[in-house]
């Protein structure tokens, strides 16, 4: 998808596929009860990282709509100065959630997706009293989401593009107010300077290695 120059939005497309893989992914791999459930947003109000991708899908979906465009605005305006450690502090509630709930919930980034409790109680304890006991994922939740990860990015390398994550909020702020910031990204263009990469993206990680090493595997195939 990624390597087809001839669509435009191709990293649009992209990023649907692997979104559609992951709830498909979690459908059946994680098969414990989880506590989630529509109007519990205890974890929206944390700094989330997503890949760019993923960022062009859900923009595409709020385009148009005034009153979340309005408010991922405010929202950028006030945390893009903030470190990311201190996100955790100072909460910014998710521009996107209406009544609790998110408004784009078919467009929502990987990362939402798995991020699944098994336990109400230490959610609240965890997000809303700044608890530091380990938060209750469901079995194989981390490894699932750590292989899409891998193969988005190593796709992302495959295709000469960054692969890197991007705060959420002041990436659809710059997204929205350029149409064509998808198409000039692909192109090449640094389109995210201003806006703040995950820091486990700054240096090489074991996940990186990972990553160059998929690419690498599946290069002299394409």
């Amino acid at each position: 998808m990624l390597l087809d120059t001839a669509v435009k939005d191709r990293a649009t497309r992209a990023a649907a596929f692997i979104e559609e893989l992951a709830d498909a992914g979690l459908h059946k791999h994680v098969t414990q009860p989880v506590a989630c459930a529509k109007g519990c947003s205890h974890c929206c109000t944390t700094y989330v990282i997503s890949s760019l991708p993923e960022i062009f899908r859900l923009a595409r979906a709020l385009r148009g709509k005034a009153g979340v465009t309005a408010r991922i605005r405010e929202a950028a305006n006030r945390s893009k100065s903030m470190p990311q450690l201190q996100r955790e502090i100072d909460r910014v509630i998710c521009p996107i959630l209406e009544d609790h709930a998110c408004s784009e919930y078919p467009h929502r980034p990987v990362i939402c997706r798995a991020v699944l409790s098994t336990s109400l109680p230490s959610c609240i304890r965890f997000f809303e009293h700044g608890g530091t006991e380990k938060f209750m994922f469901p079995d194989n939740l981390g490894a699932w989401r750590s292989y899409l990860v891998i193969m988005l990015r190593a796709a992302l390398v495959l295709a000469g593009l960054p692969y890197q994550n991007y705060e959420l909020t002041h990436a659809l702020d710059v997204v929205l107010a350029r149409g064509d910031a998808e198409e000039r990204w692909l192109a090449g263009e640094p389109v995210f300077a201003e806006v703040a990469m995950d820091r486990l993206d700054l240096e090489a990680s074991p996940l990186s290695k990972i990553v160059e090493g998929l690419a690498g595997a599946v290069r002299p195939t394409i």
